[in-house]
C-alpha cells in the first residue's frame, strides 16, 4: 500500500515546533537580559554611586566582568559599604561564575540562585540577609566555594539541593542560624573535594556523621554550637587529611580517640566538652601538632606533657587529672582507669574520681585503710564489658555490678581474686558459662537470660522465642 507523502506545509510546521521546543528547553539568558538584571541590581542598591556604575553598559562597570558577547561572568563588590537588597531574577545571569558581595550591609531574603550551573564561587558573608530558599543551590554543578557566615537568617537546615554541587571545596556558614543535624552528605562520596567545612556558632545537634570517616575535609569548625553536638568523636580517627579541628563548646563525651593516623593535624581545640579518660599518647606525641586546647573537660589519668613546640591551653583544675603536674598516678588509680576503660570511662565516675587517692570518697569505692575492698557500681548505667583488669585489685572482697547493661562474659580472671566473697552481676545482658569460683564466693547472675549459653544472642531486638 502506498502512503501519501506528507504535505510540505505540515513538514515546515513540525520543524518550526521543534525549534520552539528547543529554544524553550535551553536556559534563558542573553546579553540583554543580563544587562537588565544588572540595572535592577544597581536600582536596588541604596548607594550605588560609590561603585561608579554610570555607563549604560554594565560590562564597563567597575568590579563587573563580562564575556566578549556581553554575558556577565563576575560581580565582585565585596567590602564596598553597600546597602540594599538583591534582585529576585538574579538567577537569570546564567553565565555567572563569581558573585561576591561579602561584608556589606545587604538585607532582606536571598533570592534563589537555582540553575546557575556556571557559578563557582559565592561570597555572601557579613551581611544582613534574613532567609535562604530551599532551592538556593539547585543545579550548581560547578560550585566550589560558599561563604554564608554572619547573616541573621531565620532558622534553616542545609538543603538537599546542595548535593548537586559535587565540585564543592569550601562550605563556610558560621553564625548562620543553621538547625538540625549535620547532614551525612558532607562526608562520604558526595563532596570528594571538600576541604573546608565551617559550621561554628549555629544551632546544630546530634552526633558527628559517620560519613566523616575517610573524608577529604582538612579544616572542620564545629565550635560554639548552641544546640550542642554530642556523642563520641571516634569518627575523626579516620579523617586522615584533617589539619584543623575546632570542637570546643559542645557536649561531646567519652574517651579521646586514637590520633596516630592524623599525621597532618596541627590545631586541635577540644576544650569545654565532657571528654573522659586519659589523654592518649597518640595525641601528646603527634609530630604535626602545633596547638591543643583541653581546658574544661573531665579528662583523667596523668596530666599530659606536650612537647615545648606545642602551644597548650590546659588550665589547672579544669579536668580530673590525678595530679596537677605531669607524673604517674597512684597504681590504684591507674588500675581503676584500666577497669573503667571497658565501660567507656563513664562521665559520673570522671566527675567524682578526683585526686590521686581512690580511698578518699571516690564514688562506688570502699576501702579498708589504703586497700580497696568493695566496688559497688550497681545501677550506674554501665554499658560495655566486665574488665579482666579487675583481677589486679587483689584486696577486693565484694564486686557489685548489678542492674546495668553490661554485655559479654564474666572474665575467668575474676576467679583469681584471693579475697573475693561476693560477685553480683545480676540484671545485665551477659552470656556464657559462669567461671568456676571458690565455693566461698557468692555469685549472683539472675536476670541475665543468656547466662550459661556459649554464644551471645543472635535474634533481632524485640524477637522472642519459646523453648519447646
Amino acid at each position: 500500500m502506498n502512503l501519501k507523502k506528507p504535505h510540505l506545509s505540515f513538514v515546515c510546521l513540525l520543524i518550526l515546533l521543534s525549534n520552539v521546543v528547543s529554544v524553550y528547553s535551553q536556559p534563558q539568558g542573553s546579553a540583554a537580559t543580563d544587562a537588565a538584571v544588572m540595572q535592577e541590581l544597581k536600582k536596588q542598591i541604596i548607594n550605588p554611586n560609590s561603585l561608579n556604575w554610570n555607563d549604560p553598559d554594565p560590562c564597563k562597570w567597575d568590579k563587573v566582568q563580562c564575556t566578549k558577547d556581553g554575558r556577565v561572568i563576575r560581580i565582585q563588590v565585596g567590602d564596598q559599604g553597600l546597602k540594599g537588597s538583591l534582585p529576585s531574577n538574579i538567577n537569570t545571569l546564567t553565565e555567572l561564575q563569581v558573585f561576591e558581595v561579602q561584608r556589606n550591609a545587604f538585607t532582606g531574603p536571598l533570592p534563589s540562585f537555582s540553575g546557575l550551573n556556571s557559578l563557582q564561587s559565592i561570597l555572601l558573608n557579613g551581611n544582613g540577609f534574613t532567609s535562604i530558599p530551599n532551592d538556593f543551590f539547585q543545579g550548581m554543578t560547578n560550585l566550589q566555594s560558599v561563604y554564608l557566615d554572619s547573616n541573621p537568617f531565620s532558622s534553616w537546615t542545609v538543603p538537599e539541593s546542595l548535593k548537586s554541587a559535587t565540585a564543592l571545596q569550601i562550605f563556610s556558614a558560621y553564625y548562620a542560624n543553621i538547625t538540625g543535624k549535620i547532614p551525612d552528605f558532607f562526608g562520604g562520596n558526595t563532596f570528594s573535594s571538600l576541604t573546608t567545612l565551617h559550621l561554628s556558632f549555629n544551632n546544630l545537634e546530634g552526633p558527628l556523621p559517620s560519613s566523616f570517616a575517610g573524608s577529604s575535609i582538612q579544616s572542620l569548625w564545629l565550635n560554639g554550637i548552641k544546640g550542642k553536638l554530642n556523642g563520641s568523636i571516634d569518627v575523626i580517627q579516620n579523617m586522615t587529611r584533617v589539619t584543623q579541628l575546632w570542637f570546643s563548646g559542645n557536649e561531646f563525651t567519652g574517651p579521646l580517640p586514637d590520633f596516630s593516623g592524623l599525621t597532618q593535624l596541627q590545631d586541635c581545640n577540644l576544650r569545654d566538652n565532657r571528654f573522659t579518660g586519659p589523654v592518649p599518647d597518640s595525641l601528646v606525641n603527634l609530630p604535626s601538632l602545633k596547638v591543643v586546647n583541653l581546658t574544661n573537660n573531665i579528662l583523667q589519668g596523668p596530666t599530659p606533657q606536650f612537647p615545648s613546640s606545642v602551644l597548650v591551653d590546659m588550665l589547672d583544675n579544669t579536668n580530673s587529672f590525678c595530679l596537677s603536674q605531669p607524673g604517674p598516678c597512684d597504681s590504684r588509680v591507674s588500675t581503676l582507669l584500666d577497669v573503667v576503660k571497658d565501660v567507656g570511662y563513664p562521665t559520673e565516675f570522671a566527675e567524682n574520681w578526683t585526686g590521686n587517692d581512690p580511698c578518699l570518697r571516690w564514688l562506688g569505692i570502699t576501702c579498708d585503710g589504703e586497700n580497696i575492698t568493695v566496688l559497688n557500681f550497681e545501677k550506674s548505667g554501665l554499658t560495655g564489658t566486665i574488665s579482666p583488669n579487675l583481677s589486679s585489685i587483689t584486696s577486693i572482697q565484694r564486686l557489685i555490678l548489678a542492674d546495668n547493661s553490661l554485655t559479654g562474659t564474666i572474665p575467668n580472671e575474676l576467679t583469681l581474686l584471693p579475697n573475693l566473697t561476693e560477685l553480683d552481676v545480676s540484671n545485665n545482658q551477659l552470656y556464657g558459662k559462669i567461671p568456676q569460683f571458690k565455693s566461698s564466693v557468692v555469685v549472683k547472675t539472675e536476670g541475665n537470660v543468656n547466662i550459661g549459653k556459649d554464644k551471645p544472642p543472635t535474634s533481632a531486638p524485640g524477637n522472642t522465642f519459646k523453648q519447646m
